[in-house]
This record gives structure tokens, sequence and C-alpha cells, in this order.
């Protein structure tokens, strides 16, 4: 029975991995590199310690690249229910939580479109909805006698 629910977690992790892929290539092709420098300057403007990073149109795509290989790469992993998988799928639930969570507050905080902005609403909805999966899961590890 279990083995069958991480089958199915496995499934809606990897479909929170495209939701991914589609919110990246709206990042990308709406240029958020360039708005994430004017970002890093004002925040270092409030923020004296905050470092000045650039980031060029290769390396954030290859920053994007790397963290949707991570993550899908990462599926067979959290298909086997294993200890390691599960904290993959938590870790990613989360990070997917709060870029979608930056994404709703950058357009409420500007009141204007930012990149990345129509997909960064979904991730949070799909990652809030993971989440609520994985705690029932966790709960039914914790609890032998659901099984």
């Amino acid at each position: 029975m279990l083995g069958d629910e991480f089958t199915k977690i496995s499934q809606n992790y990897w479909f929170l991995g495209l939701a991914q892929v589609i919110h990246s290539m709206e990042e990308t092709y709406t240029e958020l590199y360039l708005k994430l420098d004017s970002m890093i300057e004002a925040l270092h403007r409030l923020f004296s310690w905050f470092p000045l990073v650039e980031i060029s149109a290769d390396v954030f795509a290859i920053l994007n690249y790397l963290m949707i290989a991570l993550m899908l790469g990462s599926v067979p992993v959290a298909a086997q229910g294993k200890r390691v998988g599960i904290v993959l799928m938590w870790s990613w639930a989360v990070i997917e939580m709060l870029n979608g969570a930056f994404h709703i507050g950058t357009w409420v905080f500007l009141h204007t479109y930012f990149p990345g902005g129509i997909s960064g609403p979904i991730l949070f909805v799909l990652s809030i909805l993971f989440i609520q999966q994985l705690r029932v899961a966790s709960d039914q590890v914790r609890s032998p006698s659901s099984c």
C-alpha cells in the first residue's frame, strides 16, 4: 500500500519538476536575470552587507538547468520511498513554495507583472498541494495501525 503511495507521490513530484521547467522558461523568456540585477542593487543599497552580484543570461540559464536536472534526476530515488528520497521531495517542495511566494510577493509589491509572475503562483499552489500529500504519507509511515 505505502509503496503504491510513494509511486503516486513521485509522479506528482515529477509534475512539480515539469512545472518548474515551464516556470524557468517563462523567467528566461521574460529576462528575469535583468530584473534580478536591479533588485540585488536595491537590496545592497538597503543592506550594505548584501553582496552585489551580476547574473548574466548564460549563468541564469545554467543555474536553472542545474536546478531542473537535480529535481527531475532525483525522481527515481524519491519513487523508492527511501529516506533520502523523502528528504529530497520535502526540500524541493519547500524551495518551490518559496519560489512561488517570491513571485507572488514581487507582483503584489510592484503592482505589475514581474518575470515568472504567471507560473510562480502555479508553482506555489502545486507545492502546497504536494506538501500536503507528503504530510499525509509521513503520517501513514508514523502510524503503522493505518496500514
